[in-house]
């Protein structure tokens, strides 16, 4: 939004809307796939995790940017679960569902699962959170490595930086639109991904 008295404007009402939520009751939000991982266990064994968060969202609570340096955290919002799981769980199913690959395990697994995986994708975010009058965001980079070549051995990397509009009021088209930015990098990872 190129006008700044609306993007002041937007910022504002969030912060009101953020400051006004303290008071309200619990709410429990969770990012959520396209649709459910293919049943049947075939494709390569993939295994998605761990993710490193930087700081700031590595929280129970959602956070929103309202300007440049300021972040805003209802203390009534939070992540139904841990945050790297949400993410973890989200990008096993879409990568799933983009490859027709039954073996994709979220992290953390058991030794069983970690002695099949053939492809384990690693994230490192920098950025993921909603911007006030811009959207959510999701700044990235992963790594899709080979485990039983050895650790941390890398057969292919990228970086990604995206941005996905909050379509609706309220907390929920929020989560749907970092949700789209999970999918969104599922595309990336999918193509990446070997065939075998």
């Amino acid at each position: 939004m190129k006008n700044p008295i609306v993007r002041r404007a937007l910022s504002a009402l969030l912060a009101t809307g953020l400051l006004a939520g303290c008071s309200a009751a619990q709410q429990y939000y969770r990012l959520s796939a396209d649709g459910p991982a293919p049943a049947a266990a075939r494709g390569a064994s993939v295994g998605v995790g761990p993710i490193a968060l930087p700081g700031y969202v590595d929280r129970a609570e959602l956070v929103f940017q309202s300007n440049a340096n300021q972040f805003q955290i209802p203390g009534n919002v939070h992540w139904a679960g841990t945050l790297q799981d949400n993410i973890a769980r989200t990008l096993a199913a879409d990568l799933a569902r983009r490859r027709g690959w039954g073996n994709v395990a979220s992290y953390p697994w058991d030794a069983a699962v970690a002695g099949t995986l053939r492809y384990q994708v690693v994230l490192n975010v920098r950025q993921f959170h909603a911007v006030s009058g811009v959207g959510a965001i999701l700044e990235t980079t992963w790594t899709i490595e080979n485990p039983r070549a050895g650790r941390g051995v890398i057969v292919r990397q990228g970086n990604v930086n995206f941005q996905e509009p909050i379509i609706g009021d309220g907390y929920g088209p929020v989560v749907a639109a970092e949700s789209r930015l999970i999918a969104r990098l599922a595309d990336e990872i999918a193509r990446a991904l070997p065939a075998r």
